[in-house]
């Protein structure tokens, strides 16, 4: 499979080594894809290395020197990719299938229906994450999973210092009419409490990550 369109991948990562193996290995086998940037945000395990073990085409792993949160890793990827047409896809996702991908694509490259697309996850299965997927479906424009043309991001300036609030900084960019939003079928994210035996930091990263968004959503300069 083939498309007209070239197609730029980004893939911010955290602190995924145990999970970003299991995202790659599907890009791995799709091959459509014409060039794949992982942004190793300052890990402390070995993501970038589990990431460099993949052998794929037009791929690339950038390192932070240390942790500059998911909006700064997003303008990384953006700054290390070409073309027109930029998806998003995050690091810890259980369940992906090339079909997902496709979906996401499909109101920008072929109805043309939309600018932005958002894949959120359907809420099947909800005892696997639920409260991602709940607030995934109830607040679609905070998705990691999305497509979107280059030059309808906002300014890279604002990108980098966005953080969590990323992913809504990019969707209010793009006016209600020229988004689409599709479910994504037996699609999930890892939960926080997986990725840490320690509950403190579990509860620290949850709200840094609320603050983060609802910084985004407060403020004028978004």
């Amino acid at each position: 499979m083939k498309f007209e369109q070239k197609i730029s991948c980004i893939i911010p990562a955290f602190n995924e080594a145990k999970n970003i193996g299991r995202v790659l290995g599907v890009l791995e086998k799709i091959g459509w894809i014409d060039e794949i940037v992982v942004v190793d945000d300052g890990s402390t395990d070995q993501t970038a290395q589990v990431a460099n073990s993949f052998k794929i085409s037009n791929f690339r792993v950038i390192s932070h020197d240390r942790n500059l949160g998911k909006g700064a890793a997003m303008a990384t990827g953006i700054r290390a990719t070409k073309y027109d047409l930029v998806f998003f896809i995050d690091s810890d996702l259980v369940g992906l299938e090339e079909s997902h991908i496709l979906k996401i694509l499909a109101p920008i490259i072929f109805t043309k229906e939309a600018d932005l697309c958002l894949g959120v996850f359907a809420l099947k299965k909800l005892n696997y994450n639920t409260t991602t997927k709940v607030a995934n479906r109830m607040f679609p424009a905070i998705t990691g999973q999305r497509a979107v043309w280059r030059n309808l991001l906002p300014p890279l300036s604002q990108i980098e210092r966005s953080r969590y609030g990323v992913d809504l900084l990019i969707t209010k960019n793009i006016p209600r009419r020229h988004r689409a939003v599709v479910k994504l079928n037996n699609l999930a994210q890892v939960k926080k409490e997986q990725k840490s035996d320690i509950v403190i930091n579990v509860v620290k990263a949850r709200i840094k990550m609320y603050q983060e968004i609802s910084k985004a959503m407060n403020s004028n300069d978004y």
